[in-house]
């Protein structure tokens, strides 16, 4: 039991932010999520990966199917099941009945989910001739950066609840794609409306109708939304009457906030707040296997750089238990690989280069450097859920290859600056991180290492091409065998051990913090958070 004066102090929070009588907030039944980003369009589609819209896809929207955040296995959603040709080219899906959109104060349903809401969703993002595709703008970051509308020929619609996608090519990779945070199922009819309507088509974007557990009610740009229970939710209606997301930036506020009871769950609480959070009576931490990676990446092209064996005695001169203590406190793991340890792939029998200064020097003196050498690491210093703190980092990283005899200048500059000299290979060094756009290792290992990603301006900051690990790659996207795709992943990662184009540093953990009185809340690999079965005793 909670004392006096906070259950009166939580009821005064929910008083505030639903307008409610005192008679009627006692009835109410909810939730205050402090978050650390925010958005004014509340579309997954056209937005990129942020913990704000991943939240917010999982409160307002569905998709065909999810990963289950217990087995990263693939269960079903708006699709019952599904199979795949033996070419793997054809993706048909069975779609559930009775799934109900959301009634809104701005739109009400007079139809079901069906496949022409498919049809509408996907077709928007690949036909340049669909009537909502350059609404809002024309990009779309998640599907850009995956080549969506290059990998899919077509969508048909098969019957009123069945859907087939068709792909140019195979691609093992593209459930985890339709299973990510941004696709996200909209509803055709809402978007017939707007349009005889000849309203602000934006609405599509700005003012949401899905099929989620609770549906939006009010937002107040860059200070709060508010959701409801979506009461006919096909899967279980969620016990909470409603849920406010709370726009606070700062770290330290979102503290405050989770102290006093105005908020009962805060994102990313720093790394520091940690002790403080789990010596308070009434909170806790949940931390977990995150798919983000911070590494270094080396310009392989670069003299000395271009010398494996200088790249190897950088590996083992970086002390990284020591970034664990001293940057993210415990809440990341070592990291072994470019792979996390929640992805599916993993290897588990890698090798790696452990901490060995002295084994770093011989390589140094062998590969014709005995009197040290001068390079440059560029940082952008500023806090992410992936690094708490890339300036610390950077200096940990100065102090461990000045003992073995690397001079480090380090440059910090703000992200766009410092993109433009990677692209242009003008850095010796660079300290990145990586976070998944969805749960295939294809996402992390083609985007930064792949010879298309050099070629093709993406972020393969390391200049390595290696047709061999290239070859693996596509080999794991041809085939829809699990034990094939492991194999030739592992076999990724041994080269990658192999030629060191890049030094995995850490996988950050996802930390939130919570009343203890909260309960239930799902907190997926990918990032984000569901209230979709939680309560509040």
């Amino acid at each position: 039991m909670k004392p006096f004066s906070l259950i009166h102090c939580l009821a005064a929070v929910v008083l505030l932010l639903t307008g409610c009588k005192p008679v009627e907030s006692a009835k109410i039944s909810g939730a205050v999520y402090c978050v650390d980003s925010f958005s004014q369009h509340l579309n997954p589609q056209i937005q990129g990966s942020t913990p704000f819209i991943a939240s917010l896809s999982q409160q307002v929207y569905n998709r065909l199917i999810e990963i289950n955040p217990g087995t990263q296995r693939l269960d079903g959603a708006l699709a019952e099941n599904w199979s795949v040709s033996r070419n793997g080219l054809i993706y048909t899906f069975n779609l559930r009945r009775n799934v109900h959109f959301q009634h809104t104060n701005w739109f009400t349903p007079t139809r079901p989910f069906n496949a022409d809401d498919v049809i509408f969703s996907f077709k928007r993002i690949t036909d340049p001739t669909h009537p909502y595709h350059a609404v809002s703008g024309i990009r779309y970051p998640f599907f850009d950066n995956q080549q969506f509308s290059e990998i899919l020929q077509d969508i048909k619609k098969v019957t009123d609840y069945q859907v087939q996608f068709i792909l140019n090519r195979p691609d093992a990779s593209f459930m985890a794609t339709l299973a990510s945070d941004n696709s996200v199922i909209l509803s055709a009819e809402y978007g017939d409306y707007l349009q005889r309507q000849h309203g602000d088509m934006q609405d599509m974007d700005d003012l949401p109708v899905g099929t989620g557990p609770f549906k939006v009610q009010e937002l107040r740009s860059n200070e709060y939304l508010r959701l409801t229970r979506h009461p006919e939710y096909w899967d279980k209606a969620p016990i909470l009457e409603q849920l406010v997301f709370d726009y606070t930036p700062r770290a330290s506020k979102r503290l405050a906030k989770l102290f006093t009871g105005e908020c009962q769950v805060i994102a990313t609480p720093a790394a520091s707040q940690l002790p403080f959070i789990r010596d308070h009576q009434h909170t806790d931490v949940d931390v977990q296997s995150n798919m983000n990676t911070t590494y270094l990446a080396l310009n392989t092209k670069k003299k000395p750089l271009s010398d494996v064996r200088v790249r190897q005695a950088i590996a083992m001169a970086i002390n990284k238990d020591n970034l664990q203590q001293a940057v993210f406190y415990d809440t990341g793991e070592t990291a072994s690989s470019l792979l996390p340890l929640a992805s599916w792939a993993h290897h588990p029998n890698l090798d790696e280069y452990y901490y060995d200064p002295d084994q770093a020097k011989q390589l140094l003196k062998e590969s014709g450097y005995p009197d040290g050498l001068d390079l440059t690491l560029w940082v952008q210093p500023i806090a992410r859920a992936y690094n708490p703190d890339a300036s610390k980092t950077a200096q940990l990283i100065l102090g461990d290859l000045a003992r073995v005899g690397i001079n480090v200048q380090i440059i910090e500059t703000r992200w766009m600056v410092m993109k433009a000299k990677l692209q242009e290979g003008k850095h010796d060094m660079a300290l990145l991180a990586w976070t998944a756009d969805n749960a295939d290792p294809d996402n992390f290992l083609r985007p930064l290492l792949s010879c298309e990603a050099l070629k093709n301006g993406g972020n393969n900051y390391s200049s390595w091409c290696n047709d061999e690990f290239d070859s693996h790659l596509n080999k794991a996207l041809a085939t829809q065998r699990l034990s094939q795709r492991i194999f030739e992943y592992q076999r990724s990662q041994e080269m990658i051990y192999q030629y060191v184009p890049v030094i995995p540093l850490a996988h950050a953990l996802l930390v939130s913090a919570y009343w203890k009185n909260m309960h239930d809340v799902i907190i997926p690999p990918t990032g984000g958070v569901s209230f979709k079965k939680a309560y509040r005793e």
